[in-house]
C-alpha cells in the first residue's frame, strides 16, 4: 500500500465512561513526520477494513494532498463507535473534547487542528466549540445552524415532524424500528417515538412539546458557540437548504474581528451543498471544486488570499444570472420593491381595491406536494383549488434581489388558528421556478386571535439571490400546506397533542397586502 503514499490506522478511542470510538487516523506519506490535523465526526459511515480503493481514496483527497492529517471518528453509536446515540447529547460534546486530548498526544500532531463539520457533523463540532484551546486554527461550518429550535419550528410551525425519520435513523441500533407498513405518523404526535420503536426517547420528544422557544431550547450548548468563536471560519450553505435562514443568522453573529477573517459562501444548493444531477433550470457555474473547504485551511496556514471568496464577505450565487457576487451580508438593508396582491392572481406595482379571495383547507385530504430543497419547475399557476396564485406583468428590465423577501398580508380563518405558507417563484418563459418561502401560523403572528378576525401576518422568506431578465415575472403563491412541515389541524391547541383536524376557510384580504423584494444595489 506504501505505493499511495499515504498510511491509515484504526484506532479505538476510550472515552472516560468506557465507550470505544472508532477513529481513523490518516497521513501522507510513512505517517513519520508532523502533520497539522483535519478533525471532523460523522454519524453517517460505517465501519470498513482499509482496502486497496481506500488508500486511492485517500491518496488523492484534497486535504492529504495539501499536507494535512485526517482524524475522522465515528460518532457514539453509529458506524464502529460503541455506545449509544442519543443526538446533541452531552456525550457528543464531551467525546469531541476528549478525542482532541486524544489527538495532541498523536505521533503526527504538529500543533495545528482543523475541524470540518457538514450536517450533523457540523452540530457536533459546535457542541464543543466554545471550550477549544488555541492550536484550533481554523474551522469550516456547513449547512448547519447552531439553534436546534430554529432548526425544528418556523413561526409556529414544526418542520417534518421534527426531523423524525433522522432521529430513527439514528438511534436504530438499540432501537429496533416497528414494521415499515405501520402507521406511525397519526396523531397525537407527541406519541411518534412510542408508536415507532416502543419507549419513549425524552431527547425527542421535548423537541416537538416546546413549540415557542423558551429555557428548554436554552440549555442546547451550542447556543453563543458562534459569539464566542474566535478562528477564521469557512461557512458554506445553500439558498435551497433548510438551514439557509440558521446559516446567514450564525455569520451574523460572528464577532467583527472573527468576520474579516472568515468567508461565507452561499450556493443554488439544497442540504447536499452540490448541483441535483438533473435540473429543470441551469445554473451555470452553480458548483464551485469539492476541495474548497481544504483549500480554505490551507490559506489559512499560509496566510494567502483565499481563492473562491473575499474575507469577511458573503459570496454568493444568483439565480437567473449565474454569476457570483459577494456582499457584507445576506440581511444588509436594501430597497424594498413592493408588489400588491389584487383581485384575479394580480401582483400590481399600486395598491389595489380591497377585495378578498379564499380557499377551503382540509389537513386530511391536500394532495399537492412541493419540492424545496432545489430548484425544480413548478405547477401552473393555480393548479390547485388549495393555493391561489398571484401573477406580476413581465419586467421591463433586468432586475437584481438579494436577501429575504418581506410578506406582509391580511389573513383570516373561520378557525381558531390555521396555517398559511407562501412562495416566491421566478416566471421564465411561461414555466414557473421555486426561490424561496415562508410560513406562519395565526396565533404567532397574534397571540390573542380569535377566528374570523382579520390578521396582519408580517413575516420574512428565507434569503435569496435571484435575477429576473426582461420579460420574466414573479409569481407568488398562498396556501395552507407545504410538505416541509407538519399539516396543521386548523385547532388552537398544540399540534403535538391535537387528536383531531378541522376544514378551514381561509381568506386573504387585497388593499394592503404585499410582498417586498429586496433591490440589489
Amino acid at each position: 500500500m506504501e505505493e499511495y503514499a499515504v498510511t491509515i490506522r484504526t484506532e479505538r478511542l476510550e472515552m472516560s465512561d468506557g465507550v470505544r470510538l472508532f477513529t481513523r487516523v490518516v497521513t501522507p506519506a510513512d505517517g513519520g513526520e508532523k502533520y497539522p490535523t483535519v478533525f471532523r465526526r460523522t454519524p453517517y459511515e460505517e465501519e470498513t477494513e482499509p482496502t486497496e480503493e481506500t488508500y486511492r481514496t485517500y491518496a488523492r483527497n484534497p486535504f492529504i494532498r495539501r499536507g494535512f492529517a485526517l482524524v475522522v471518528q465515528h460518532c457514539r453509536g453509529r458506524g464502529g463507535s460503541e455506545g449509544d446515540c442519543v443526538p446533541y447529547s452531552a456525550e457528543e460534546r464531551s467525546d469531541g473534547l476528549e478525542t482532541l486530548d486524544a489527538i495532541r498526544a498523536m505521533p503526527h500532531y504538529n500543533g495545528e487542528i482543523y475541524l470540518n463539520g457538514t450536517s450533523y457533523s457540523a452540530s457536533v463540532l459546535m457542541l464543543f466549540l466554545k471550550e477549544c484551546r488555541e492550536d484550533v486554527r481554523g474551522v469550516c461550518l456547513a449547512a448547519q445552524t447552531e439553534s436546534l429550535y430554529h432548526r425544528n419550528f418556523v413561526n409556529g410551525l414544526c418542520r417534518s415532524y421534527s426531523g423524525f425519520t433522522w432521529w430513527l435513523s439514528m438511534i436504530a441500533r438499540h432501537r429496533p424500528k416497528i414494521a415499515e407498513d405501520a402507521d406511525i405518523f397519526v396523531r397525537p404526535y407527541r406519541d411518534l417515538m412510542r408508536r415507532a420503536t416502543g419507549e419513549d426517547l425524552p431527547a425527542f420528544t421535548q423537541t416537538l412539546l416546546h413549540d415557542r422557544y423558551d429555557d428548554f431550547w436554552k440549555d442546547d450548548p451550542r447556543i453563543g458557540c458562534i459569539e464566542t468563536l474566535r478562528v477564521p471560519t469557512l461557512f458554506v450553505g445553500g439558498w435551497y437548504d433548510y438551514y439557509c435562514c440558521g446559516m446567514c443568522r450564525m455569520w451574523e453573529k460572528l464577532a467583527p474581528a472573527v468576520r474579516e477573517k472568515s468567508c461565507f459562501l452561499m450556493g443554488p444548493w439544497g442540504h447536499a451543498l452540490r448541483l441535483p444531477q438533473e435540473t429543470d433550470y441551469p445554473l451555470q457555474g452553480g458548483d464551485i471544486p469539492q476541495d474548497r473547504i481544504a483549500v480554505w485551511f490551507d490559506c489559512l496556514r499560509k496566510n494567502e488570499p483565499y481563492p473562491y471568496g473575499e474575507v469577511g464577505k458573503l459570496r454568493y450565487y444568483s439565480i437567473g444570472e449565474g454569476k457570483w457576487h459577494e456582499t457584507e451580508s445576506a440581511y444588509a438593508v436594501k430597497p424594498a420593491e413592493a408588489f400588491y396582491l389584487a383581485q384575479g392572481g394580480a401582483l400590481t406595482k399600486e395598491p389595489p381595491p380591497k377585495g378578498e379571495r379564499s380557499y377551503r383547507y382540509d389537513p386530511e385530504t391536500t394532495t399537492h406536494h412541493d419540492r424545496h430543497d432545489y430548484i425544480y419547475k413548478a405547477y401552473p399557476p393555480n393548479a390547485y383549488p388549495d393555493v391561489l396564485s398571484f401573477v406580476s406583468e413581465p419586467f421591463a428590465e433586468e432586475a437584481s434581489f438579494v436577501g429575504p423577501v418581506r410578506v406582509a398580508l391580511d389573513l383570516s380563518s373561520d378557525c381558531d388558528d390555521t396555517a398559511f405558507f407562501m412562495r416566491l417563484y421566478l416566471v421564465e418563459d411561461g414555466e414557473s421556478y421555486n426561490l424561496t418561502d415562508a410560513a406562519s401560523t395565526l396565533l404567532h403572528a397574534n397571540a390573542a386571535y380569535q377566528k374570523g378576525e382579520t390578521c396582519r401576518v408580517d413575516i420574512e422568506t428565507t434569503p435569496t439571490a435571484f435575477t429576473l431578465k426582461r420579460g420574466c415575472r414573479i409569481r407568488f403563491d398562498v396556501s395552507s400546506y407545504s410538505d416541509c412541515f407538519n399539516r396543521h389541524a386548523n385547532t388552537a391547541e398544540h399540534f403535538a397533542l391535537a387528536e383531531r383536524t378541522k376544514v378551514a376557510q381561509n381568506t386573504v384580504y387585497f388593499g394592503e397586502s404585499a410582498i417586498y423584494l429586496p433591490r440589489r444595489t
